[in-house]
C-alpha cells in the first residue's frame, strides 16, 4: 500500500473511532397545549430562550418560533451539559393550535408507540381568566387521554398498549421516589421500599409527565386591584389547580414575562422531567436513551450515552434543586 494510501485508511479510522465513542443525543419530545390567548407561543419562545442563555450566547443564535396559525407548529431545543459544551438531548417542540377534532387528530404524529416514552406534556392556563382554569385544564386532559388511547390502540395487547403501560408504571416510581429539593434522604435505602400513593395522587395516570403553566402571573396584582380578589381566593385557586395536578402526577408552575427567571425554572424543571429516570429501574430497562455519565463529576445524570453496568446501579437524576410547595409572588413578579 502506497504512503498516500495509508494516510488516508488512518485517517478514516480516526474519524470513525470518534463517532464510535462519540455521545450520543437523546431524542425528546415536549407538546404545548393550551386554549388561544393562553400565551403557548410566548412559553415556546421563552423556553427557546432560556435553553440557549448558557450554551449559544456566544454565537447569539436563536431558535425562531413560527407566528403563524399553524394547526402544529415545531420548533427545537438543545439541552447541555452543565458546561455548557456538549448536548446531552436535542427535544423536539410541538405546538397545537386548538382542540378542534380537526388539530386533535395530528397528535397522532407527536404521541406514537415508539416515542411515547420520551414524550412530555406543558398545558399553558391563563392568569387573566383563572375563572376558567379548571374548565380548560380538564378540556385539554380529555384531549390527551384520547390521544393516549390512541396510542394504546385495540384491546388487547399492542406495542402501543406495552409502551403506555411501561411509561405509567414508571410515573408512578418517579412520584414515589420523590424527595424534596432540600431533603437529606438515602436515594439507595429509599427505593428499596416504594410506598404506596396517597388518596388523590396519581389517580388519572396517562403515563406522561405533565407540567401546568399559570402564564402572565404578573396580573393577580390586577385581580386584586379591580376585582377585589385577596389572599384567600388565590389560596383557593391554587388549593383547586393542586388537587387536579395531584390526580395527574403533574407539576404547577406560575410564569411572567416580567420576569425571565420564571422561565429559566420551568425550562429546568422538563429537563429534570424528561431526562430523569426512577432509581429503581433495572439495568435491564435502562437503555442508551436514558443515562450519561459524567467522568469529571464522577455522577450520573439523564441524557444519552452508551453506559457500563457499573454506571447504570448509580442514581439517575437531572438535578432540579427547587424546593416545591412554594409560591413567591414577589419572585415570580
Amino acid at each position: 500500500m502506497t504512503e498516500a494510501g495509508t494516510s488516508e485508511t488512518n485517517l478514516w479510522e480516526t474519524v470513525l473511532r470518534k463517532v464510535g465513542t462519540s455521545k450520543a443525543v437523546a431524542q425528546k419530545k415536549l407538546l404545548v397545549l393550551g386554549d388561544a390567548g393562553s400565551g403557548k407561543t410566548s412559553v415556546v419562545r421563552q423556553l427557546l430562550q432560556a435553553s440557549q442563555q448558557a450554551s449559544d450566547v456566544r454565537s447569539g443564535a436563536v431558535e425562531t418560533v413560527s407566528e403563524h396559525d399553524l394547526a402544529l407548529s415545531y420548533s427545537y431545543m438543545d439541552v447541555r451539559d452543565e458546561d455548557g459544551e456538549e448536548i446531552v438531548a436535542r427535544v423536539g417542540v410541538y405546538q397545537l393550535a386548538s382542540d378542534r377534532t380537526t388539530d386533535r387528530e395530528l397528535l397522532q404524529f407527536v404521541l406514537d408507540a415508539q416515542t411515547f416514552g420520551a414524550a412530555a406534556i406543558v398545558v399553558v392556563l391563563d392568569w387573566s381568566r383563572p375563572w376558567r382554569f379548571v374548565k380548560s385544564l380538564l378540556r385539554w386532559v380529555y384531549v390527551l387521554s384520547a390521544a393516549v388511547d390512541a396510542v394504546c390502540g385495540e384491546s388487547g395487547w399492542t406495542p402501543g398498549r406495552a409502551a403506555v403501560d411501561e411509561c405509567r408504571e414508571r410515573l408512578e416510581r418517579f412520584l414515589q421516589e420523590y424527595t424534596d429539593a432540600d431533603a437529606d434522604v438515602d436515594v439507595g435505602r429509599a427505593a428499596d421500599v416504594l410506598l404506596p400513593l396517597g388518596a388523590g395522587v396519581l389517580e388519572a395516570n396517562l403515563g406522561l409527565p405533565i407540567v401546568v403553566v399559570c402564564t402572565k402571573a404578573d396580573t393577580m396584582g390586577v385581580l386584586e386591584r379591580e376585582r377585589a380578589f385577596g389572599e384567600e381566593d388565590f389560596d383557593y385557586v391554587q388549593q383547586v389547580l393542586r388537587a387536579v395536578c395531584l390526580r395527574l402526577g403533574a407539576a404547577l408552575i406560575y410564569t411572567s414575562t416580567h420576569n425571565p427567571d420564571t422561565f429559566t425554572t420551568l425550562y429546568h424543571y422538563l429537563a429534570h422531567r424528561m431526562l430523569t429516570a426512577p432509581t429503581t429501574l433495572s439495568v435491564a430497562e435502562l437503555n442508551e436513551d436514558t443515562m450519561v455519565h459524567s467522568p469529571r463529576s464522577g455522577r450520573s445524570r439523564s441524557g444519552s450515552a452508551a453506559v457500563a453496568p457499573d454506571a447504570v446501579a448509580r442514581t439517575v437524576s437531572y438535578p432540579f434543586r427547587m424546593r416545591a410547595n412554594v409560591v413567591d409572588r414577589d419572585i415570580v413578579f
